[in-house]
């Protein structure tokens, strides 16, 4: 089966397409794999580590829908994006087209439709975004990470089979690490770092406590590395990480975005969690994404605001009490779908037989 998917922009959008692909090749479905999406974006990097997979360049760009005096020429260059992955289409000659949300999924996915070609999208979040709502009006599959998702249409073709996570994350160890992880995704977050080290004080009277911080974009690392550092705070702070499996392994507790691809590696992984959604997240979905997780006792929900600034003192008091972190562990392990990545692939499969019967 050949599998073209459109996915970019963040880690959120590219990881669950990557862990469906590898479910798809370790099970031997996969015959050719082809990937449209921004050449400067996270997903042209992953492509570029595996040579089983073609990559096609296509720019594309979100409409902002504080400017409105941007829409003409985002839909000038929606209109050539189109054209342009309309070429691909016919060049790959997928079995399916597969999107995960975002403005770069919606031409690849659109081309597919007029072409004839099968298409299933994957909405990662606890409430759709735009770009799907649009998509799963017209898609012949609509897969979902949660059943009580907002904003899906009342005709669109639904399955839930949960957030496909990667396969080394479901394969790790339940055994606790012994550092704090911080990340705000994978462009990072300027808000959750300066409450990092707003809270250092806090942190540094915590025995044994040992911060890995990725800054992503948001800060310069070696200037967030310093103020912790004169904090008396022991810390490791890098810019990205990967694999992320790997510093899931180390963690103790996790401090995050809510991202949904976040929250399900970090739920798969049974780690204890303290989520600080974003508020700026679109419908708030974030704080759809982390009430899942702390409806099961999974995570603790730290907003933004002045509840931030006691964030040192929550950390803290956490790091100390061993047993609730295992009970945290234990709950967000049991709310996970760690098979979510087989269950997408299974009906992206029958979906491809269905249309060749």
């Amino acid at each position: 089966m050949r599998v073209l998917v459109a996915a970019g922009g963040t880690g959120g959008h590219v990881y669950p397409a990557l862990a469906v692909l590898d479910e798809l090749r370790t099970r031997g479905s996969l015959s050719g794999a082809g990937w449209v999406g921004n050449p400067a974006g996270v997903e042209a990097a992953v492509a570029r580590q595996r040579p089983w997979i073609e990559f096609f360049a296509l720019r594309s760009r979100g409409i902002d829908r504080h400017r409105p005096w941007t829409w003409p020429t985002a839909l000038a260059q929606a209109l050539g994006g189109l054209l342009r992955a309309v070429t691909i289409v016919r060049r790959f000659r997928p079995d399916v087209v597969f999107g995960t949300g975002g403005h770069a999924a919606f031409s690849p996915l659109v081309a597919a439709r007029v072409l004839g070609v099968p298409t299933a999208i994957h909405e990662q979040n606890a409430r759709m975004g735009l770009a799907n709502r649009i998509l799963s009006r017209f898609v012949d599959l609509v897969l979902l990470s949660f059943p009580t998702t907002r904003g899906v249409p009342r005709r669109a073709r639904v399955r839930v089979t949960g957030n496909p996570v990667r396969r080394e994350v479901t394969a790790l160890s339940s055994q606790l690490g012994d550092e704090l992880l911080v990340v705000g995704g994978s462009l990072g977050s300027r808000r959750l770092v300066d409450a990092i080290v707003r809270a250092a004080p806090d942190l540094a009277r915590a025995r044994g406590l040992r911060v890995r911080l990725v800054v992503g974009r948001a800060a310069p690392a070696a200037e967030v590395a310093t103020a912790l550092a004169r904090a008396g705070v022991a810390a490791e702070v890098v810019r990205y990480v990967e694999p992320f499996s790997d510093a899931l392994a180390r963690a103790r507790l996790v401090v995050a975005r809510a991202g949904a691809t976040t929250v399900a590696e970090v739920a798969a992984a049974g780690r204890p969690a303290v989520f600080v959604p974003w508020d700026g997240a679109a419908g708030r979905h974030q704080h759809d994404n982390a009430r899942a997780i702390a409806e099961g006792g999974g995570c603790l929900i730290a907003t933004e605001g002045p509840a931030l600034c006691d964030l040192g003192r929550l950390v803290r008091e956490l790091w100390a009490d061993e047993e609730r972190l295992r009970r945290m562990a234990a709950a967000a392990r049991a709310v996970a779908r760690p098979d979510a990545a087989h269950r997408t692939a299974e009906a992206i499969i029958a979906l491809v037989e269905e249309k060749r019967t």
